[in-house]
């Protein structure tokens, strides 16, 4: 009789069999499902690589025609992937997730909302299959009159630096010598402020006038824009090849070529070139760029007889009148006399335009009027380099080029008319710094003028129109104003307190005089003695100076109290030379 236990392993065989069959079956699918899924993947991966692929979706078409137009796309056949991944990054998980998303927000409807951005790496540029050579560095390359050198501006050097530095150098030497250390900070600080340079420049000669230091124009802009070469240089290591090669919207009319889809974008230069710089100064410097040309340029051409006649120059009938460029600048004559227009606009970047962006109080903790340069370096650090953040995203377009409008004559001139700073400096600072009690040398500060209370301004008293010989149309002050809002006796108190001070300011005139007088007879005390002597007297000819031109009615009581500075000063030099 057979054990029924004995029966069940003789089937254990049979169903071991059957699990290894199942296993072997699904290694096979799994297998093959891998095969399938990794050959979908690579098609897809080859589908969706092409540039055809991108334009699918209608909002990327111009995009791939200008591309197809281009000589990346239409000549060399470069692929969209090829430089909005960088090398090795179209392949990454991070790539498709972003890809997938532009997928979504296309067929979510929302691709309208947002304008597509796609980001190009300096490494896509920079691979080997492209411009990895590097071949285009020192190739001179024609943009217009301009060469472009790009090893001039990627490829700096510390021995092209050299000469630049030696000089700022010797421009804070002399002025330390020619101010004192002291003075030299605060030119220092107002040097490396951010702003129009010719701001700038006129801060620099004011500082210079009231300490009664004569210092050219000329040096105090060459050390301002030596202080400020490092943020320019900085700029230029933040520089990306899609700063100046970038894409242009502009698209043709019908029937036309769409534009390129990676052209130069010559308003980039023209931002770092001209922002902040004064004409022809710097950066800005005409010849840095452009070549004199010897091409003749008509001046004048042929009159009439008539017109030749009235205007006594009868070889204007036979010929027109030439020049060169070449010519222009060995006799030189400045670029101003001719392109005071050529650049318009301006791209300085103001805390109205940062809070497009930025709507927190944090993000200016660092904001300060006017801003430094190591605060320019700071701020375009985080944008450029960190962000990706392109010039004119932040900055406005400066327009640069020669405007020769028939229809507009007289055009030309509307710029220099407009810059009133270019001729005439500020004629009022010394009248500002009597009205706020500041810019003595003696006192140096003191109480504002009392109707700052009432928050009164010039056109408070200024209100009588006047025609002046030298000055044209002007708007005096006078004591009716006075008399208007306080009372008739007002009208006594007036004339009181221009008494006073034109008896106080012949003193003062006095004093200084006799003092100049002696200090010039004295040639037998102390070098030491002199010295004290001559700064005293120093001090109280810019305190004379800001009296006079200020006009001391403007803030009576700090006119008074500089005056008797004035005296004060000039008793001490003459003790300093041993006279009583």
């Amino acid at each position: 009789m057979n054990d029924p236990i004995q029966s069940g392993p003789a089937k254990a065989p049979q169903a071991a069999g059957g699990v290894k069959r199942w296993l072997k079956r699904l290694v096979i699918a799994f297998v093959g499902m891998s095969l399938l899924g990794g050959g979908l993947v690579g098609v897809a991966e080859h589908r969706t690589s092409q540039p055809e692929f991108c334009a699918s979706c209608h909002n990327m078409v111009p995009y791939y025609e200008s591309w197809h137009a281009d000589v990346h796309g239409g000549k060399l056949g470069a692929y969209c992937v090829d430089c909005h991944y960088a090398p090795g990054e179209k392949t990454t998980i991070s790539a498709k997730l972003r890809g997938l998303s532009q997928v979504a927000s296309y067929f979510s409807g929302y691709y309208g909302a947002t304008r597509p951005r796609a980001h190009v790496t300096n490494a896509s540029c920079l691979a080997s299959k492209c411009h990895g050579d590097l071949r285009f560095m020192d190739k001179p390359l024609a943009l217009g009159t301009v060469v472009f050198v790009h090893a001039k501006h990627l490829k700096r050097t510390p021995e092209m630096e050299q000469p630049h530095l030696d000089r700022l150098h010797d421009r804070e030497a002399a002025l330390k010598a020619l101010v004192g250390a002291r003075h030299f900070a605060e030119l220092e600080e107002v040097a490396r402020q951010s702003g129009p340079q010719e701001e700038r420049s006129a801060k620099l000669v004011a500082l210079c006038r009231a300490w009664n230091v004569s210092v050219e124009s000329d040096v105090l802009v060459d050390f301002a824009t030596l202080q400020h070469r490092p943020v320019r240089l900085s700029q230029l290591s933040d520089l990306q090849c899609k700063n100046c090669h970038a894409y242009n919207s502009h698209v043709g009319a019908k029937g036309q070529k769409p534009s390129r889809h990676f052209e130069v974008r010559t308003s980039t230069c023209f931002t770092c070139h001209f922002n902040n710089e004064g004409f022809n100064v710097g950066t800005n410097r005409c010849l840095m760029c452009h070549r004199l040309e010897d091409k003749p340029i008509t001046v004048h051409a042929k009159v009439s007889a008539d017109i030749g006649r009235k205007l006594e120059t009868p070889e204007l009938r036979t010929k027109t009148v030439t020049m060169t460029h070449a010519d222009i600048v060995s006799r030189k004559i400045s670029c101003l006399s001719c392109h005071a227009d050529v650049a318009r606009q301006t791209a300085k970047v103001t805390r109205r335009d940062c809070q497009r962006c930025h709507d927190q109080p944090q993000f200016f903790a660092e904001w300060k009027e006017p801003l430094t340069v190591d605060l320019v370096m700071k701020f375009h650090k985080a944008h450029v380099q960190n962000q990706r953040a392109e010039c004119l995203d932040c900055h406005s377009e400066i327009q640069h080029r020669v405007i020769r409008d028939p229809e507009q004559s007289g055009s030309f001139l509307s710029t220099s008319l407009n810059n009133c700073t270019g001729c005439h400096p500020n004629h009022h600072a010394a009248q500002v710094a009597l009205l706020t009690g500041t810019g003595g040398q003696g006192v140096a500060k003191s109480e504002p003028n009392p109707m700052f209370g009432s928050h009164t301004n010039c056109y408070g008293c200024h209100i009588q129109p006047d025609l002046t010989a030298e000055k044209g149309q002007v708007v005096r002050g006078t004591q009716e104003t006075c008399v208007a809002c306080h009372g008739e006796r007002y009208r006594a108190m007036f004339k009181k307190w221009k008494t006073g001070i034109q008896t106080t300011l012949e003193d003062a005139e006095s004093a200084v005089q006799d003092a100049k007088k002696l200090l010039a007879k004295n040639t037998s005390a102390s070098a030491a003695s002199r010295q004290k002597a001559a700064l005293l007297l120093a001090m109280a000819e810019a305190d004379l100076r800001l009296v006079k031109q200020g006009n001391g009615i403007h803030n009576v009581t700090y006119a008074i109290e500089l005056l008797d500075s004035i005296s004060t000063h000039c008793q001490e030099a003459s003790a300093a030379l041993g006279k009583k």
